[in-house]
């Protein structure tokens, strides 16, 4: 079996690392197809990365320019089967199978508005994304639509139910599977992290690729003091209570600063490298602001730890995890981590209403807010009251994690990269 895994983001090894090494393990054909000029692709800049280590084997590399350096790829290759994280164009028809993996939202661009998909299947990680597909294409729509200042087109959802009943196979979260191997006295150690002490994990808000709104940046995170935000508060009268009672960024990271205190705890702060400050706007504002540095034990990005991926070594030693609405939930979850995900209003955080209608929602029963695994909590009750709180206030209960992974992850088996190559060998059976 001849598998090729198109790799446009370097990052794109923390969602098919796994699938990578199995497939390796099994003793198949691996070669992985590296997009060249990814630092040219988008604004942000990108430091050069080598290709992961893999326990079982070496994948062979090979670059490619664009589109059409993928066509002479797949015919000099010829690969049983593309693995991929983003749909071909339609000219790859034929040249070999084409097997999608669905990262969360991203199942929206699988299909097109008519329910048509350039897959000949898809990984979904559980029912309840697939029944959502057509959902997800109406939020894409949404920003595509948004960007060219047009009308976003309506989708046939029964179209799009019949083709991924036809072409979908629920296989759950194969990034996961790393949790398994994970040597969490080895990741305290490399960390130097006390063995004994709790690790409270913190992921920021507001950055440069987060929505820029008024109040993200003249109200929560003002970098410029309270000077800052007492122009914003004359400017717009309403975030005046806001500013008085300072219900902002730096306290907020005071708050965890004094929870981990109390608590005997390490603050832990894991920012996404390509937030980093890099010229002259990364030096102008900083990504990192510095009362955040000064209060952190540690921080950590994830430069050259796509795979085995940095958030899952971190969630495997903490205790608890906060957040702002990032998908790190689901990670902590299938950790058993308790999360917190801080909460605000949707028009300041920049979520247009159909996005925050089912995906960034805190209603109960969403990704962001399920009792006894993820707990919502605003950011005026996190800076006035959270240095009072006890890690043992935010408990995982069993039965709800084994609900949320059943809804929104899958299983905890540490199979799901085998289910996603049992698909493909079957799809590349079938077309013999």
């Amino acid at each position: 079996m001849k598998l090729a895994f198109p790799i446009w983001w370097r990052n794109h090894y923390r969602l098919l690392g796994p699938v990578i090494e199995r497939a390796l393990a099994r003793g198949w054909d691996v070669e992985c197809w590296h997009a060249a000029g990814e630092d040219r692709k988008s604004r942000r800049r990108v430091r050069p990365e080598p290709t992961p280590a893999f326990r079982s084997g070496t994948p062979r590399t090979q670059p490619f320019a664009d589109h059409a350096g993928l066509l002479r790829l797949l015919d000099d290759v010829r690969p049983d089967a593309v693995i991929s994280l983003k749909p071909p164009a339609g000219d790859v028809a034929g040249r070999s199978r084409w097997v999608g993996l669905q990262y969360t939202l991203d199942i929206g661009a699988f299909v097109d508005a008519a329910g048509h998909t350039p897959f000949d299947a898809v990984g979904v990680h559980t029912e309840y994304w697939r029944d959502r597909t057509a959902d997800a294409w109406r939020i894409l729509e949404f920003n595509r639509a948004r960007s060219r200042g047009v009308t976003p087109r309506a989708v046939d959802e029964r179209a799009v139910a019949a083709t991924m009943r036809r072409r979908s196979a629920v296989v759950g979260f194969p990034e996961m599977d790393q949790f398994h191997q994970v040597d969490r006295a080895d990741v305290r150690a490399r960390l130097g992290l006390d063995p004994s002490r709790p690790v409270v994990l913190y992921c920021p808000f507001p950055f440069r690729s987060n929505p820029s709104t008024f109040w993200t940046r003249h109200v929560y995170g003002g970098r410029w003091g309270r000077l800052q935000q007492r122009w914003a508060a004359r400017r717009r009268p309403e975030y005046a209570s806001q500013v008085a009672h300072r219900w902002d960024d730096r306290r907020v990271v005071e708050a965890v600063r004094a929870f981990c205190d109390a608590n005997g705890a390490a603050f832990v702060v894991k920012v996404r490298d390509k937030e980093h400050g890099l010229g002259l706007r990364g030096f102008l504002r900083p990504a990192i602001p510095a009362y955040l540095t000064r209060a952190a034990d540690c921080i950590l990005d994830d430069y050259r730890t796509h795979y085995p991926t940095r958030m899952v070594e971190l969630m495997s030693v903490a205790s608890l995890c906060l957040h702002f609405f990032s998908t790190v939930a689901y990670e902590a979850a299938y950790a058993g981590v308790p999360s917190i995900c801080v909460t605000a209003d949707g028009d300041d955080l920049g979520f247009a209403p159909i996005w925050r209608a089912w995906f960034l929602s805190d209603a109960p029963g969403t990704s962001f807010n399920f009792r006894g695994v993820t707990y919502p909590v605003g950011v005026a009750a996190l800076a006035d009251g959270f240095a009072r709180r006890r890690l043992d206030d935010f408990p995982v209960e069993p039965a709800a994690r084994a609900q949320y992974l059943e809804k929104f992850v899958g299983p905890d088996d540490g199979k799901a990269s085998d289910r996603l190559l049992d698909a493909a060998a079957a799809l590349v059976e079938a077309g013999r």
